[in-house]
């Protein structure tokens, strides 16, 4: 198994029964490693949506002035659907989880992996 899907799969666990989904995604919308537990959850048209989420929020960002952006929080009646950029900023990193995790979680483990996934993503 690649370093990068090993990554994922160790985050997962640590994460637990919250878990739905993770990609690492490009900002072209193509994943390229993660997947989901749920038969139901598209993770492809999830990718390729929050490529869309993740340049708007950079943008109005900038516009703003009011900073780089490290995560974006999506909320809904089910899930939580955190994203973030890894590196440079030519990927993100995307975890869907159930709305019974604890954000604070996400978040700390999110920023413990988030180097070594950069690091694994093949350049």
């Amino acid at each position: 198994m690649p370093k990068l899907d090993q990554l994922l799969q160790q985050f997962r666990s640590e994460l637990g029964a919250d878990f739905v989904s993770t990609d690492v995604v490009g900002m072209d919308g193509m994943s390229i490693a993660g997947g989901s537990i749920v038969p139901d959850f598209d993770a492809s048209e999830a990718s390729a949506r929050f490529a869309m989420v993740m340049k708007l929020a950079s943008k109005a960002s900038e516009k703003l002035g009011s900073g780089t952006v490290d995560d974006n929080l999506v909320t809904t009646d089910r899930l939580y659907i955190l994203a973030r950029f890894l590196g440079n900023g030519s990927y993100y990193w995307g975890v869907a989880v159930t709305r019974n995790a604890t954000l604070g979680t996400v978040r700390m483990l999110m920023n413990e992996y988030a180097d070594q996934i950069w690091d694994a993503i093949p350049r």
